[in-house]
């Protein structure tokens, strides 16, 4: 989720000790316990590309989401953070919003609101939509903030755990959803999208997407983006895939990752 390659930058301290860590966890999801019953399989899937259009190789992308006909995008790095309005036809950059002094994060529209989350400092940014002016008042909440989206009646919250957090339009929390894979809880929820009924996440240091149930949390699909780093090739190991836009009335994909050159529209398999 945060770079590690400059000292000046706050990082969650040893890159190794992560990746350790997440491949323990990915290696328990599927290790049943002696006598239960084999988990239901989980389809895995590959997306579809469309076109690719350009992706600015300096946006270490935290956030990104597809109103209309243009794609806001969040970028981190404290110095560096800013809110974006993209062309979705080209990538090319039309605004940008410099969001001094924190690690900016993802990034939800709703009711007539975009809100931008940080990582540390514990309150989420408003912004007029679509003008992007800046509201003088914040949201609070307690812990990390890492993915946003929104659904029918609020927004969903990623905290880098295995929970997605429901909020409401006072951005208070209404209810906790654990997450499972195989079973077992899938940590490190990343950026979100919220799309045909599900929460598709990605997960930090992993080429996946997972497709998730609203209704108990379990991953019910995985949608495989191998292909898409390959081509990518992306320069470092920070530079995870990261980002998740959906335009319904296409029924299209916008997927890129934290300094990626290009920005992949593709379809999913419904």
């Amino acid at each position: 989720m945060k770079s590690s390659a400059n000292p000046a930058i706050v990082t969650r301290g040893s890159a190794v000790r992560r990746r350790l860590t997440v491949a323990l966890c990915w290696a328990l999801a599927f290790a049943g316990a002696p006598g239960a019953q084999p988990p239901r399989a989980v389809p895995v899937v590959k997306p579809e590309v469309l076109r690719v259009v350009g992706h600015d190789p300096a946006a270490f992308t935290q956030g990104l989401v597809f109103v209309d006909t243009v794609l806001y995008e969040s970028t981190g790095l404290v110095g560096r953070s800013s809110l974006r309005r993209v062309d979705a036809a080209t990538g090319k950059v039309v605004m940008s919003v410099p969001v001094p002094d924190v690690f900016a994060e993802g990034i939800a529209v709703f009711g007539g609101e975009l809100v931008q989350l940080t990582w540390q400092n514990g309150f989420a940014l408003r912004y007029e939509f679509p003008s992007l002016k800046a509201k003088p008042s914040m949201y609070r909440y307690g812990g990390e903030g890492w993915g946003l989206t929104s659904d029918s009646a609020g927004f969903v919250m990623s905290n880098g755990s295995d929970t997605l957090y429901f909020r409401n339009d006072r951005f208070e929390v209404t209810r906790a959803l654990p997450v499972t894979y195989y079973g077992r809880p899938l940590a490190q929820l990343n950026e979100l999208e919220y799309a045909r009924g599900h929460v598709y996440a990605n997960v930090w240091y992993r080429n996946f997407i997972a497709e998730i149930s609203v209704a108990d949390g379990s991953v019910r699909r995985v949608v495989d983006c191998a292909g898409l780093v390959g081509v990518e090739k992306p320069a470092s190991g920070e530079n995870v895939l990261n980002g998740i836009a959906y335009c319904e009335r296409k029924d299209e994909w916008y997927v890129t990752g934290k300094n990626w050159k290009n920005m992949f529209v593709v379809k999913i398999p419904k």
